[in-house]
């Protein structure tokens, strides 16, 4: 007889695959919820960062509003300021600069898992102002008449000294380096006189007058809203005059207090070893007088700043005057300064007074770089002039 029999299948094998299956999803999860945690961490070390950058712009702030409402405060910052969950320390230092600059430095610290999430701004609050927008600009209201005049045969036009020296449009040069931002304006009445050219805008407080051939590359407006200046008044007194009756002066860098200028007929005053900032601090007569064949100043512009009188009141001024051939490389401020220059005067840079007069054959070459310039305002409002910051990463 012959025996049939059933072979045994294995045992135990379901249970076996059901253990590695759930090692699987084990490890799985255990790494989904590393995953997720380690996206919380993240999440939450991102938020705090983000709180703690704001705890710092708050110091800032705060700093900033306390020295925009009284500039002569002695505030030198606080320690652990609660405030949003956190706490911000600021400290401020005087740096070099207007009346002196300050130095804020704020930390805005967030305790998170692990640790303290932190971040650190840095800014400095000047009192300046950048008023140089203009080649020519009369601050004067309408209060005399022709508080700007050109005069006929003038021109103005722009370039750039970062760029180079100024070169004239054809066919007098190759026109690289000139251009039609040479703006003109007046808080008061605007006078063009016959056969002028203004490359850029002219721009009248009061009045608009162009006489016959003058030509206005930009836009001409009359009536347009008047422009303020910072009144700049002078942190020390000059105790004697710069007198040049032949040749050249050479002046070092630095920073010069006259009582007034005066240079005889072809002289000059050099800024080759720097940059020159002079302030002419009388509050009355003539402060400059310039004879024939001057020149202030050379190529670039940006080396030479001369400050008069900014502060008087609106029914004093001081004068500044040059006679014919007169040659400026720079820029000057004078808000209650009447200006004059003769026939033919050369400005590269821009000039800002009460009111102005050019006579014929003025030429006007407005240095953009000027719009870079500022002028120190002791006594007025702080605002902030420059301002970087870093994050700290946050520790965990």
């Amino acid at each position: 007889m012959c025996g049939f029999g059933i072979s045994r299948q294995p045992r135990g094998a379901a249970l076996v695959i059901v253990m590695l299956v759930m090692a699987v999803l084990l490890m799985a999860g255990t790494a989904f919820l590393t995953i997720s945690s380690t996206e919380s961490q993240i999440a939450l070390n991102e938020q705090g960062s983000a709180a703690a950058h704001a705890l710092a712009e708050a110091g800032i702030h705060k700093a900033f509003a306390i020295y925009y409402a009284n500039p002569s405060s002695t505030y030198a910052g606080e320690s652990n300021t609660a405030l949003g969950g956190g706490t911000f320390t600021t400290s401020v230092t005087t740096v070099a600069g207007c009346a002196p600059a300050r130095q804020i430095v704020a930390t805005g610290s967030v305790p998170i898992r692990g640790g303290t999430a932190q971040a650190q701004l840095q800014v400095t609050l000047d009192q300046v102002s950048y008023p140089y927008g203009w080649g020519i600009f009369a601050v004067e209201t309408n209060r005399y008449g022709q508080e700007l005049l050109i005069g006929h045969t003038s021109s103005v036009d722009s370039f750039d000294s970062g760029a180079g020296a100024y070169d004239p449009p054809p066919p007098s040069g190759n026109g690289t380096n000139s251009g039609q931002s040479g703006n003109v304006g007046s808080n008061g009445d605007v006078q063009i006189d016959y056969n002028s050219t203004i490359g850029g805008n002219a721009t009248a407080g009061a009045t608009l007058t162009r006489q016959s051939g003058v030509t206005v590359s930009g836009s001409a407006t009359a009536n347009a809203p008047t422009q303020s200046f910072p009144s700049v008044t002078p942190s020390q007194t000059g105790t004697t005059g710069l007198t040049v009756t032949s040749g050249t002066r050479t002046l070092p860098a630095g920073t010069y207090y006259y009582t007034n200028m005066t240079f005889s007929d072809y002289t000059v005053l050099s800024t080759s070893g720097g940059p020159v900032t002079i302030y002419v601090t009388n509050t009355s007569e003539t402060v400059v007088s310039l004879g024939k064949n001057v020149t202030l100043g050379g190529a670039p512009g940006g080396q030479l700043t001369i400050i008069t009188r900014s502060d008087l009141p609106s029914t004093s001024y001081v004068t500044f005057t040059a006679e014919d051939n007169f040659q400026f490389y720079g820029s000057l401020y004078g808000t209650s300064t009447n200006i004059t220059l003769g026939n033919n005067a050369k400005i590269y840079g821009s000039m800002l007074g009460r009111r102005v007069t050019t006579r014929s054959g003025a030429a006007v070459h407005f240095d953009q770089a000027m719009s870079n310039r500022a002028v120190c305002n002791p006594g007025g409002k702080f605002t902030i002039l420059r301002g970087t910051w870093r994050e700290i990463i946050p520790s965990t």
